[in-house]
């Protein structure tokens, strides 16, 4: 097979076609079954070890089975707590016994949690194991935790499930199978508070580094304690269920708190440079689709809300749920597809702003669990179609992030790389001033890198970075390649811009909330850890 992968190297505009066609001339030439991708992966990552052969970022892109999974520059690693009280009432909640709440066995993420009893270590290691076997890498990780509402589960338990996190990414190798690689801890909380110091101190130099930390929660559960104690454990991105800005609504499907709750929240984890993720739900009880229009217009034109990211779940009636019953009574009915699809189409084009990130439209939930509401897995790409149809664009970051610009493709080059624009959007929001700087193509259609730069109002530093990322396929450590849009150096760049406007407003220190697994990069740009966050003194750039 070594004469095969040598000639698919050589490919230097290699599709997916070519390589059926050589893996099919490769079969006829050796009277041989044609491999299968995975096996010309296994055999071209042997010969890259035993140094055969040089790697090529071209051929590893073609052997990717769902290359979207490390699209945005990262792994997406997704692990769900045990199943735990939760205080909150939503009618819309299925309550499956085993799982935590909201969540059913059938969903993906849930699956995985439920075959691994839950262990943080053993869902880590199972997801990286697939993402290896699949043809990517995983060495930048973005975790992410699910599973009800964290802050509501005992502090040990938080501590123990996140150290068990990052010793999975530190231990992780892809040699191992199976048993080999499971866990041979129990899997009870203890006492973790200096192993998880330490154990986050290795993964800064690890092979596979956690780079961002999400945590659900609930807007009512954040208070300045909670936010200090989820920072402890490395988090820099917040998702909180807003679910609706009509207090009616909220109240009448049983939320538990208030769009003021929700504007205070957003602004404490404002104040600690938290990354916020709304999870927004149209089609709920007591709404309409203009109802749901104008919520979306109220959460991005009310300085107090502005979140970084969204996710929208349609509201959808499964069994086990409050909602259930009401449907079975004809007390509850979603309003048509049609509908709901016409209000976001509207939504995209008309509201989202350039610093905002559409990162879901729907739950992972099984069409077959459905009882009413959408059925559509693949409700982004109807939109996209009927905004297409319409000559509509949607304006938000991942649809002009440059990975999913596919017409972009051209603008890769390295030559082209050094021919973007640095823009710079400003807006209010919980009573600071935000400022989006990103490089983009000169018509603003793609989007390669950005940083997310936080000036005064009450917060930890007058000066915070809340976020700097490029997009383009995840690249290993330390290389490069012509292809994609990682390591050229758009960060630094971006770094520079951001602390040459907080030295301009009279500011002499800022921050970053970083990951864990980037502390390295920001220490290479002259920031020192000061408790959780990397800071730097500034001199006079103006």
């Amino acid at each position: 097979m070594k004469t095969l992968i040598k000639k698919l190297i050589q490919k230097k505009n290699l599709t997916h076609s070519e390589l059926d066609e050589l893996k099919n001339s490769w079969s006829r030439l050796n009277f041989r079954s044609a491999p299968s991708t995975a096996e010309v992966l296994k055999e071209y990552r042997n010969l890259v070890v035993g140094k055969k052969i040089k790697s090529s970022a071209l051929l590893e892109s073609i052997l990717q089975k769902r290359g979207v999974r490390t699209l945005s520059g990262v792994a997406i690693v997704t692990v769900l707590t045990k199943s735990w009280p939760c205080h909150g009432r939503c009618v819309y909640c299925p309550l499956e016994p085993g799982m935590p709440k909201s969540y059913l066995k059938s969903e993906p993420a849930a699956q995985r949690a439920y075959f691994n009893k839950f262990n943080p270590y053993n869902q880590v290691i199972s997801r990286l194991q697939m993402l290896y076997n699949n043809g990517h890498l995983t060495n930048k990780i973005e975790l992410i935790v699910k599973g009800g509402s964290w802050n509501a589960y005992p502090w040990n338990y938080q501590v123990w499930f996140i150290k068990e996190c990052f010793r999975a990414a530190n231990e992780f190798d892809p040699s191992l199978r199976g048993a080999k690689q499971r866990s041979n801890l129990i899997s009870k909380p203890r006492d973790c508070f200096a192993s998880l110091a330490m154990t986050q101190e290795q993964n800064e130099n690890a092979a596979n580094r956690i780079v961002g930390l999400t945590l659900e929660t609930r807007p009512d559960l954040i208070t300045h304690k909670t936010a200090e104690q989820i920072r402890f454990l490395g988090c820099t991105r917040v998702e909180m269920g807003i679910q609706h800005t009509d207090n009616k609504i909220l109240r009448l499907t049983k939320r538990g708190h208030t769009i003021a709750d929700a504007k205070k929240a957003t602004a404490l984890l404002r104040g600690y440079g938290f990354k916020i993720d709304f999870h927004l739900m149209p089609q709920l009880p007591g709404s309409t689709p203009a109802k749901d229009y104008k919520m979306f217009e109220k959460i991005f034109a009310d300085p107090n809300l502005r979140p970084d990211m969204i996710k929208i779940y349609p509201c959808t009636v499964v069994k086990n749920s409050e909602l259930y019953q009401w449907h079975k009574k004809g007390q509850f009915k979603p309003y048509a597809d049609k509908k709901l699809i016409e209000m976001l189409v509207k939504v995209k084009s008309k509201i989202i702003p350039r610093y905002c990130r559409i990162s879901r439209l729907i739950r992972d939930i099984p069409s077959t669990e459905i009882i009413a509401g959408n059925l559509a897995t693949n409700l982004r790409q109807i939109i996209q179609v009927e905004m297409k149809r319409r000559g509509l664009t949607c304006q938000c970051l991942r649809c002009r992030e440059i990975g999913h610009r596919p017409t972009c493709h051209s603008e890769r080059s390295e030559e082209s790389l050094f021919k973007l624009k640095l823009f710079i959007d400003q807006y209010q929001a919980s009573g600071g001033t935000e400022y989006f700087l990103s490089f983009e193509d000169t018509r603003r259609r793609a989007v390669y890198a950005f940083c997310r730069l936080r000036l005064g109002a009450d917060g930890l530093y007058p000066a915070f970075i809340r976020e700097l990322h490029t997009y383009g396929q995840l690249m290993p450590l330390g290389q490069r390649s012509k292809k994609t849009t990682q390591h050229h150096g758009f960060g630094k760049l971006l770094m520079a811009a951001a602390e040459k406007i907080a030295s301009e407003h009279g500011v002499d220190k800022i921050a970053v909330i970083a990951g864990i697994g980037v502390r390295g990069y920001y220490q290479h740009l002259g920031y020192q850890l000061e408790k959780t966050n990397m800071v730097k003194k500034l001199t006079n750039l103006r």
